[in-house]
């Protein structure tokens, strides 16, 4: 059993690969990347079963294999190491397609950050995609967050 004081001072991270068009399927992405997308959905599709609300793109996402206990800067990493050789197809893909890192990142006191130092950082600039951190209160666990 965890002390009050570490589960208080608990930290998570996640990070996802989104890839969002109006004209490209994911399944034509994925393809064009040779990975497999964590989720995939499709322009006009119901949002939620049910209701009226469709999604207004496509988007194909690829979620980080690692922990959500591992720094965000492992996470960016992991996808540096796996994107670099595929930046051809990537420069590519953005004339139809709106490419992102998202980053969610909390802390269970709602204290904490990470650094990210510059050789990871000038690797995330040649690759020219944007990166975005979204920051969860400490209420919301990582199996909560919703990456699209």
């Amino acid at each position: 059993m965890q002390n009050p004081v570490e589960e208080e001072d608990r930290k998570w991270s996640r990070v996802s690969l989104r890839i969002a068009s109006s004209t490209i399927d994911p399944m034509n992405i994925g393809k064009q990347l040779g990975l497999e997308a964590t989720k995939t959905h499709l322009k006009g599709s119901l949002r939620v079963a049910g209701h009226k609300d469709v999604w207004r793109s496509s988007l194909w996402l690829l979620n980080s294999p690692l922990s959500d206990q591992s720094d965000i800067a492992d996470h960016l990493r992991y996808f540096l190491d796996l994107l670099e050789p595929r930046e051809r197809v990537l420069n590519h893909l953005t004339k139809d397609c709106e490419i992102d890192l998202f980053c969610g990142f909390s802390s269970g006191s709602g204290q904490g950050g990470f650094a990210l130092d510059p050789p990871t950082l000038s690797r995330l600039a040649a690759l020219r995609i944007p990166v975005v951190f979204d920051l969860y209160p400490p209420s919301v666990s990582p199996d909560t967050t919703d990456e699209e």
